[in-house]
């Protein structure tokens, strides 16, 4: 039986979203963006049968740009476009847990490093060029602080591992700049482990296993950790987000500027199945770890959708 899949629902939204988050253990769906008069929103949903309904919201002083889930608490964690680092309660957003100035310019992308028996760790990539590992329960003050040689806007960062013949298991971080340079930075070691040129500026990055998906303004790559040898997909349109089905993870998609998402095999690289939904670009893309093939993303008609690819063999 093929891949197919199918849009399930469309709420529109009174701002301009730019990330799109599930709640973990959840039916909720969380997604943060611009309001028309330059503040920020952040808006909770709930996935109640076939309709989207608005659980809490609310308005800061500064557009958000990016959000990611911090662990087992739950928390969201943002970044906005004057450089501040927030964490929320996702029970409630009427004040931050914790907020504070981390960047001199925007924060393009965030993502948090989830384990087990480990510190809580946030990393942030900014439009100033640099790079910083937060431990949540140091506030205000970078762990560590990568930055390069040139000052390159940063666009997308992702925190995770890579396994080794000498430890079991590393930090690493996956940078990815406006030049189209690709870099994988080892964390405890504090140095680059390799670094890739792509002909375009990187929208989106992320971990799976021992790959790396990278998504770009002209299409997508899949990059072996260990190597950083790379396998491209040429799209005519760009990539904004890229991410791989965590039920399936030989399956991945991209969320593209021609509002399609399309889902790939990573073992030919080829189209298993494209979605049209929309006439607008795809922004952000995210899957839901509790239900097989179920999706949520957002798009620049200042709307939330969700949908479920299935037969995901």
């Amino acid at each position: 039986m093929s891949t197919s899949s199918v849009s399930l629902l469309t709420r529109e939204l009174s701002f301009a979203p730019y990330d799109v988050k599930w709640i973990p253990c959840s039916s909720r769906v969380c997604t943060v963006g611009a309001t028309n008069h330059g503040t920020g929103k952040i808006a909770v949903y709930n996935l109640v049968g076939k309709q989207l309904e608005l659980k809490t919201e609310t308005e800061t002083n500064s557009a958000v740009r990016c959000a990611t889930i911090t662990g087992q608490t739950r928390s969201l964690a943002t970044g906005d476009f004057e450089g501040q680092l927030q964490i929320w309660d996702t029970q409630r957003f009427d004040i931050p847990l914790i907020s504070f100035r981390a960047h001199e310019s925007i924060i393009n992308s965030i993502d948090s490093y989830n384990q087990p028996k480990e510190p809580q760790e946030i990393v942030t990539g900014s439009r100033d060029g640099t790079v910083k590992v937060w431990d949540v329960r140091q506030q205000e003050k970078a762990v560590l602080t990568i930055k390069s040689k040139k000052s390159t806007d940063i666009w997308a960062v992702a925190y995770g591992r890579k396994q080794s013949c000498q430890l079991k298991s590393e930090k690493v971080i996956a940078v990815g700049y406006e030049n189209g340079d690709i870099k994988l930075f080892h964390v405890n070691g504090s140095q680059y482990l390799w670094e890739l040129h792509v002909k375009d500026g990187i929208c989106s990055i992320e971990f799976n296993n021992d790959k790396l998906l990278a998504s770009t303004l002209s299409g997508a790559y899949l990059i072996d950790i260990a190597t950083g040898k790379a396998s491209e997909i040429q799209s005519p349109t760009t990539l904004w987000s890229v991410r791989h089905i965590p039920q399936q993870t030989q399956y991945f998609s991209v969320a593209g500027g021609d509002g399609n998402i399309t889902t790939y095999n990573q073992k030919d690289m080829k189209p298993a199945n494209v979605l049209a939904l929309s006439k607008h670009p795809i922004i952000s893309l995210d899957w839901n770890k509790d239900k097989k093939g179920l999706f949520a993303c957002c798009s620049f008609d200042q709307s939330l959708k969700i949908g479920m690819v299935l037969n995901i063999q």
